[in-house]
């Protein structure tokens, strides 16, 4: 489906915008030898394959190469070739292994320039920081001849869109913060553009708490007539599960209501948004403020709720205390329950929540304890067991979990669980 569609768009942002062709394919070819060697965790084909497929877009394949010009120069040119546009990322730096600004250009037979609305928005940016940039980092002014320049909003190497015969190259910096700025100022529009679907294809994207994603499906299953057009996916995410629908609209609507309808209790959002967010949604919405109490997550509550913009409105502060007798002197806990029942338990909890609540002031108290390991465990309480408590006017109610998993993941689920639970009680 390559060059069968043209039209151009006014984006609410104002920005300018040009013809785009249709696309329908994609591949991403991610530069750099420390990922091939695990020093540096790949999230590129993440943030563009959630992206893509919420435009209805195919990824077909994801590269990873290292900082080999003639290999990327390669696998630039194969790519061309099977898909509509192809994705490459990282190499774009100012160092000597930064290498994919010339393996691209020799892919597409062209030259590299200096560009001057790159060039100034780098003057820019040395003349914030108050410095002089070198030799080697005015280079990152430079573009494959032709280019449509996307400004970097975090960094210096600008975004590049380089149209060809057969499809679109889109050169795109490898930090995941330049990465992610770049997509949402520039690729996400972009995207819209191009993925514009004359035959109404829409997808439905819908965020499921405390089921599992074979429980999900089950339902589903059963609650749905099967339609060849109509496309189900299913990912489980830490404390979460996607659902997706994609098809026709005339198909999809129905479905989507038929979902809204057999997961009214459990479904946070059809937007696919983190749990932070519908939450922090909420609590604004309804005027509510949030104090924390933690003790295996050491904090960790507290930051997935000030990850959200404006979250000053809602979260009066929270407290980390680890030792009982922290617990004690600033939560409120008593000696005696800590006693009769251990640090990890669902009267503790409580009391934390309660005592997190009492001392800020706040409309609701949350509340984690528990054994996130890999020591510490025993029989009747192993490596794993949480125990998490919310508290307000309506009173104390606290949950019990047990969780798999290394430390780290132990400690990431009780911070998801324990705003899920949170969110529910908001939400009545």
């Amino acid at each position: 489906m390559r060059e069968t569609s043209w039209w151009g768009i006014a984006l609410l942002s104002g920005r300018v915008t040009v013809p785009a062709m249709k696309i329908s394919t994609a591949e991403v070819i991610a530069t750099g030898t420390e990922l091939l060697q695990g020093r540096t965790l790949n999230r590129h084909g993440y943030v563009l394959g959630d992206l893509l497929i919420a435009h209805g877009v195919v990824l077909e394949r994801e590269t990873v190469l290292p900082d080999d010009p003639h290999r990327i120069e390669g696998c630039i040119r194969e790519a061309m070739q099977r898909v509509d546009v192809v994705f490459v990322t990282g190499g774009l730096g100012p160092t000597d292994d930064d290498r994919t600004l010339g393996a691209a250009a020799a892919a597409l037979g062209r030259g590299v320039v200096h560009d001057p609305k790159a060039d100034a928005h780098l003057e820019r940016f040395f003349k914030k920081i108050g410095r002089v940039p070198t030799k080697a980092q005015r280079g990152q002014a430079c573009i494959v001849d032709g280019a449509d320049v996307w400004i970097n909003p975090v960094g210096l190497a600008p975004g590049q869109r380089i149209e060809h015969k057969d499809g679109v190259v889109i050169l795109l910096p490898g930090p995941p913060r330049e990465l992610r700025g770049v997509v949402e100022q520039d690729v996400v529009p972009w995207l819209r553009c191009c993925t514009q679907d004359e035959a109404g294809t829409v997808m439905r994207h819908f965020r499921i708490l405390g089921l599992s994603e074979s429980l999900i499906q089950e339902r589903v299953v059963e609650a749905l007539t099967p339609s060849p057009s109509l496309d189900l996916s299913y990912c489980a995410r830490l404390g979460s599960v996607e659902c997706r629908v994609t098809g026709p609209e005339s198909d999809v609507l129905p479905a989507a209501i038929c979902l809204e309808e057999l997961f009214a209790d459990d479904l946070l959002n059809a937007t696919g948004e983190s749990t932070a967010v519908t939450l922090a949604g909420l609590l604004t919405e309804k005027g509510l403020t949030v104090a924390t109490a933690e003790s295996c997550t050491a904090g960790g509550i507290a930051e997935a709720l000030t990850d959200v913009p404006g979250s000053s409105a809602f979260l009066l502060g929270g407290i980390v205390a680890y030792a009982d007798a922290m617990k004690v002197q600033h939560l409120g806990v008593a000696a005696g329950t800590l006693e009769r029942c251990g640090a990890v338990s669902a009267d503790v909890a409580a009391e934390m929540a309660e005592g997190a609540r009492q001392a800020m002031q706040a409309d609701l108290g949350v509340s984690i304890t528990g054994i996130a390991g890999p020591g510490g465990g025993t029989e009747e309480k192993p490596v794993g067991l949480f125990y998490i408590a919310v508290a307000g006017d309506a009173g104390t109610e606290t949950f019990r979990y047990m969780a798999g998993g290394n430390r780290a993941q132990v400690r990431g689920l009780g911070v998801q669980r324990a705003l899920e639970q949170l969110w529910r009680r908001v939400k009545r």
